[in-house]
């Protein structure tokens, strides 16, 4: 017959059989609790904020680890300070406190108003932190959690992924009009005048050869009126050094601009001998320049879903073009008339040997206000309206990553 046990043994493993089991029960609801830790993270990196609140309550529904807590409850006062619910903002940062009261936050990583929330709520609470959080585990389960120790801290993502330092990086496609119409005022009385200037000179040179040397200029006048348009289509790629919250980023652009400035209008000149010539100008200035151009950009509330921004970039490129007229008039001498006309088209390169311009750089300034909105999980439309040498209207759109 087989020997039986001691009274002793069967009395101890009783005894322990419940402590056995709460360890293996802790081991499983840690286990899960580090998975709804994994998938909350991933959703607050995708800014899904509520799929994150989500996860995060499961979290500190499911542990009872120390660590474990004071990251769910860190992301879930993050996930709510975004969705702008202050109210549970400050309760998640209090028991976050009352779990770890010598957490510290900064700007560096957290937008500056994060960081004034969670000083504040830690000041105002100075003499109750440092009790931790009260929880209701079994005695059993603690001390199964403390048997788990190096394993839970492996299983568990190390903390810091909310205040991870490191870039974000965004891309973007836009297209824009562009013009100088606003400001054509400044300038407009200088194009038209040298525009007038080429066309007379080109009639009295035509005329000269048809009626000889003697026909001297004496006075002119002139109506051109200034219009202009532009395109504007380019490629960018946007760094935030100080992470996906970062408010200030630098962007790196390709673009495409196309310039136009018209002049039309009627041309008289007078000669001393009292015949005149009007003819109808038609003159254009254009260039296409492709340059590379360095941008830095302000989000002023980068917490928000549409948030307005400030930009301020240099560009440079080759400065090549074509400047062009053409006109058709008449001639008039006493009862006598003719027809006239003419043409003539210059690129930058000839003005540049005429030394009529010196530049061989095409060097751009960019200024302007914008406004962007998330539309799906780093998904944005952006418009601006600035300065592009000369008035810039522009849509576009962006993914940040």
């Amino acid at each position: 017959m087989p020997k039986r046990l001691p009274r002793w043994i069967i009395l101890i493993a009783m005894l322990s059989a419940p402590l056995i089991l709460a360890a293996q029960t802790a081991r499983e609801r840690e286990a899960q609790a580090a998975s709804f830790l994994v998938q909350a993270d991933d959703a607050y990196a995708k800014d899904d904020y509520q799929k994150a609140v989500e996860d995060y309550l499961r979290v500190v529904q499911t542990s009872v680890s120390k660590m474990n807590l004071s990251r769910a409850h860190m992301g879930l006062s993050l996930c709510y300070f975004y969705l702008n619910d202050t109210a549970n903002a400050k309760k998640y940062i209090l028991r976050l406190l009352e779990n770890d009261p010598q957490k510290e936050v900064s700007s560096l990583f957290h937008p500056q108003t994060y960081v004034d929330l969670f000083n504040q709520i830690k000041k105002e609470n100075e003499g109750r932190l440092g009790q931790g959080i009260v929880s209701a585990p079994a005695e059993a389960a603690a001390e199964a959690q403390e048997k788990l120790g190096a394993e839970q801290e492996q299983q568990v993502i190390p903390e810091g992924i909310m205040e991870k330092k490191g870039g974000h990086f965004e891309i973007d496609v836009h297209f824009s009009a562009w013009s100088i119409d606003p400001a054509k005022g400044a300038f407009e009385g200088t194009l038209t005048k040298k525009a007038a200037n080429e066309i007379r000179d080109q009639v009295t040179d035509q005329l000269r050869a048809i009626y000889g040397n003697g026909l001297a200029p004496s006075s002119y006048e002139h109506s051109l009126s200034l219009d202009s348009q532009g395109s504007n289509y380019g490629f960018e790629v946007r760094y935030y050094p100080l992470g996906r919250r970062g408010s200030m980023s630098i962007g790196f652009s390709l673009e495409k601009t196309r310039i136009k400035v018209m002049m039309k209008g009627p041309v008289t000149q007078r000669y001393t001998d009292g015949s005149a010539a009007t003819v109808e100008g038609d003159a254009y200035v254009e260039t296409n320049p492709l340059t590379t151009n360095l941008s830095f950009r302000w989000d002023f509330v980068p917490s928000w879903r549409v948030t307005p921004y400030f930009v301020l970039g240099l560009g440079i490129g080759p400065l090549e073009g074509t400047a062009a007229y053409v006109y058709t008039g008449t001639y008039r001498s006493g009862s006598a008339q003719s027809s006239i006309s003419g043409d003539e088209t210059k690129t930058f390169d000839d003005l540049r040997e005429e030394g009529e311009i010196e530049l061989d750089r095409f060097i751009l300034l960019h200024t302007a206000l914008g406004v962007k909105g998330n539309v799906y999980k780093g998904l944005m439309l952006k418009a601006e309206v600035g300065f592009w040498d000369g008035l810039l209207l522009r849509c576009g759109l962006a993914y940040r990553f």
